[in-house]
């Protein structure tokens, strides 16, 4: 006779509603606004909201904000349809910007002369009387290409093309301008100590100026590619009155739904199996609501986190301090894949840059250093003196206080494309992070 047994067994399940906010958290922009979309054709009682500007509005607007030479228009359409090309990008860039009519014209049409590089090779002069415009429009017109998205697009030269890209590195040391003008065929030969003796610069200033021209690019876009895709973060970070720092969130870029008001009339006016069923939808619509709202909060929890440990960073000072997802969940009360789904595919933007969110999630090192920090102080190690070896940079940094393994040194080297010492000394700095960019 077969022994029969009876057993007490406790599962956890998670309720449908919470499983709709652990999937929404998990999503970047793209697969939320796709989301949203398919749930408003599965839910009548849902209204499907779209976001009111695109992400190439944002990256247009944060590149004047800082350093950029273009306004962005007031009375732009609320959401701009996607380029299929790098050509068609660049023309609705000219679209978005706040440009009068003929300038407006003759640099679409200008744009179209372009080369597959995205050089404008035809003499402004000759562009223009052919046109049958001033030059000081066609020139007009030239700058407000060479003014957009990538840096160099619209050049009539290489140095030209470089300088461009130049003018955005708010860092860029003024030499470097020089060199590009009249160094190039020494650039490419690396011949560093020619230069400087020529110049009159100090060999250091001359290898950085080098290693900055090398992370250009003399080719810009390929106007038949397809369209870039640009990224737009969760929030910036911006820094006020007295350094106080504040998180602003982008939500005009970024679509949500509400409950469709007349749909909730209609439902008033139902009875039996029909009444029922709307129903069902409006408290589907109000879970999707409320999930939505938890992604939101629960970014924002994240997001003060990362902006109360990493201040110094936004504020320029130093590197990232090590900061742990456990801890992170241990404090907003969540669980760790919570907070993994919160910093997948997120981004940020401050003064620094774009980071995705998981940048600044780094682990603590022997001597209490974030792998951030020891990167940065293997650069300036390099820099300081090319001919180490990493096994002479390990000792470098033990005496800072930071153990690490040569082979450890040489993978953190290679993941930043620094050469090898041999390379790094050859010329006398030569080729010392030609890798770089």
């Amino acid at each position: 006779m077969a022994d029969t047994r009876l057993a007490v067994q406790q599962s956890l399940k998670l309720s449908q509603n919470l499983q709709t906010a652990i999937h929404l958290l998990s999503l970047d922009l793209d697969g939320l606004s796709d989301y949203m979309q398919k749930a408003v054709q599965e839910n009548p009682a849902l209204e499907y909201l779209p976001a009111q500007k695109s992400p190439q509005e944002y990256a247009m607007s944060v590149r004047f904000r800082y350093g950029g030479s273009r306004v962005i228009s007031a009375g732009m359409p609320e959401t701009a349809s996607a380029p299929d090309t790098a050509l068609d990008d660049l023309e609705q860039q000219l679209r978005l910007s706040w440009l009068g009519h003929d300038v407006l014209r003759v640099a679409i049409d200008m744009l179209h002369l372009l080369t597959p590089r995205g050089y404008f090779t035809q003499d402004i002069s000759e562009f223009a009387r052919e046109a049958g415009i001033s030059p000081q429009l066609a020139r007009e017109a030239l700058r407000a290409i060479q003014a957009l998205e990538p840096a160099g697009v619209g050049a009539r030269t290489v140095a030209e093309c470089l300088e461009l890209q130049l003018r955005m590195k708010a860092d860029a040391d003024p030499l470097c301008y020089g060199l590009v003008r009249q160094y190039l065929t020494e650039i490419a030969r690396g011949n560093i100590r020619l230069i400087a003796r020529e110049t009159g610069a100090p060999a250091a200033q001359v290898t950085r100026c080098v290693q900055t021209i090398r992370s250009l690019t003399p080719a810009p876009c390929c106007l038949h590619d397809r369209a870039p895709e640009y990224i737009m973060p969760e929030f910036s970070v911006e820094s006020g009155e007295a350094g106080r720092l504040s998180i602003q969130f982008h939500n005009d870029y970024y679509p949500s739904f509400r409950q469709d008001e007349n749909f909730q009339r209609l439902a008033d006016t139902l009875s039996g199996d029909e009444l029922a069923y709307a129903r069902k939808m409006l408290v589907s619509a109000s879970q999707l609501i409320q999930a939505a709202e938890l992604r939101q909060k629960t970014i924002d929890k994240v997001a003060r986190v990362i902006v109360r440990e990493q201040h110094a960073f936004f504020k320029g000072d130093y590197s990232l301090l090590p900061l742990r997802v456990d801890e992170v969940s241990s404090e907003i009360g969540v669980h760790e894949t919570t907070i993994y789904r919160a910093i997948q595919n997120k981004y940020l933007y401050c003064d620094r840059g774009t980071f995705p969110l998981i940048h600044f999630f780094q682990r603590e090192l022997a001597g209490g250093s974030s792998a951030a920090r020891v990167k940065e102080l293997i650069r300036d190690i390099c820099r300081e003196s090319a001919k180490l070896s990493d096994r002479e940079i390990a000792q470098a940094l033990e005496t800072r206080g930071i153990r690490l393994s040569r082979r450890t040194v040489a993978k953190y080297r290679a993941n930043m494309e620094i050469n090898s010492s041999f390379s790094r000394a050859a010329g006398d700095g030569r080729g010392a992070y030609e890798n770089q960019g």
